[in-house]
């Protein structure tokens, strides 16, 4: 029979040293810039109840996700989303809570790709959720801080897409279609799936809003693609959506996003429960988001309360592939190691935190003889060994 205990499950790995500090840097690095804006944090359980991610609208199919019981058989999941979670929290634990609620987390979500996909199956997130606030001051804040996020992060060569489920949901609505039809539409429109667009679409009864479907995908770049939608339609929902996203790309533009702000007619989202606008930030050569957002208006009603709501989630995995590989952080050593001589233990330990006080780093030394402290500290990149005797002395370790 074969063995696995010397391997991690697919779509999972070990994450060592200088990974688990670059996490840690684009972690905090958002925590700073969410604490400032007079965000809270909160943290859901690992493992919920399936139900909380059985809504009425399906938002996650059932292959995508972690399942377990507990011991009396009631079905689980392994936490494949947060913005679920907190929506509950928020109906049971926050409803009394003064509103507008803003909300941060830092947390692992659990989701089953694909075999062969190369795609983790445990990606941490850390993201924003705010609760209780419509319209477009509050899609406008959002939007910022998000970009202020990757800012602080150090992330270059990134792009802003920017989008709202409401062109498609307006298009599809005057279709005479069936709700499975209508689904594959979405699907395809999401994978960018021209070729199944079209197809679908040619055996739909011709109208101006397949045609404009046809062409919404297409629909990508700067400010000239507004006249451009503008033309494939009048009706009267996506006129008013695309005159919002107007709008609001004007303030964007203002703000100084505008080298890095793209529209995209044609976004649509995995997750169903988003309502208003999308959002989502590529790095340069990636493949996939390293930040995904929108305004989720409705999601809250499943949990039988009615709160307006918008919030995004940044993949910090991705965040720290591009720190490490801008070099960052360095590959720090610790600055000083002491090596106590015998009989001098707790003094060694008393050095220890005297440089600590003065911002050192210190490795106690467990090596039984000085060669082997000092064979340790240059396996180590350690600078300089203290012997800690009756006299303290310093040497530096050649490299």
């Amino acid at each position: 029979m074969k063995r696995f205990d010397k391997i991690t499950p697919e779509g999972t790995r070990d994450i060592l040293f200088r990974e688990c500090d670059a996490k840690n840097m684009a972690q905090s690095a958002m925590e700073k810039i969410f604490r400032s804006h007079g965000f809270r944090q909160v943290t859901t359980p690992g493992v919920e109840f399936y139900d909380v991610f059985r809504g009425a609208a399906g938002y996650f199919r059932q292959e995508a996700m972690y399942k377990l019981t507990d011991h009396k058989g009631r079905l689980l999941v392994l936490r494949p989303d947060s913005t679920i979670p907190i929506a509950r929290m928020t109906a049971t634990k926050l409803q009394n809570e003064p509103l507008p609620l803003r909300l941060f987390y830092r947390q692992e979500v659990y989701r089953m790709s694909p075999a062969m996909s190369g795609r983790s199956d445990q990606i941490s997130q850390c993201g924003a959720e705010l609760i209780g606030a419509g319209g477009r001051r509050a899609d406008l804040e959002m939007l910022l801080l998000a970009d202020r996020c990757l800012a602080a992060c150090t992330v270059e060569d990134v792009t802003l897409e920017l989008g709202h489920i409401g062109l498609f949901q307006s298009l599809v609505s005057a279709l005479e279609a069936a709700p499975e039809q209508k689904e594959r539409l979405r699907d395809y429109m999401e994978n960018k799936n021209y070729g199944g667009l079209d197809e679908l679409l040619s055996r739909l009864p011709a109208s101006r809003e397949a045609e404009a479907l046809r062409r919404l995908p297409r629909l990508f770049g700067g400010a000239e693609v507004f006249e451009e939608a503008a033309a494939l339609c009048d009706n009267p929902e996506f006129c008013r959506v695309l005159g919002y996203l107007k709008e609001l790309y004007a303030l964007l533009e203002k703000s100084g996003l505008g080298s890095r702000l793209m529209m995209d007619f044609g976004m649509v989202h995995q997750a169903e429960y988003y309502t208003g606008i999308l959002f989502r930030a590529y790095l340069k050569g990636a493949g996939e988001p390293v930040l995904s957002g929108g305004r989720y208006d409705s999601l809250l009603e499943d949990f039988q309360i009615d709160r307006p709501a918008i919030g995004f989630g940044a993949n910090i995995d991705l965040l720290a592939a591009q720190l490490l590989a801008a070099g960052k952080p360095e590959n720090a050593a610790p600055d000083l190691l002491l090596h106590a001589l015998p009989g001098y233990e707790l003094k060694a330990f008393r050095c220890a935190e005297e440089a600590v006080a003065r911002g050192l780093c210190c490795e106690n030394s467990l090596a039984e003889s000085r060669e082997d402290a000092v064979a340790f500290a240059k396996a180590r990149g350690i600078p300089r060994i203290r012997f800690v005797g009756e006299a303290l002395e310093d040497v530096e370790v050649e490299g």
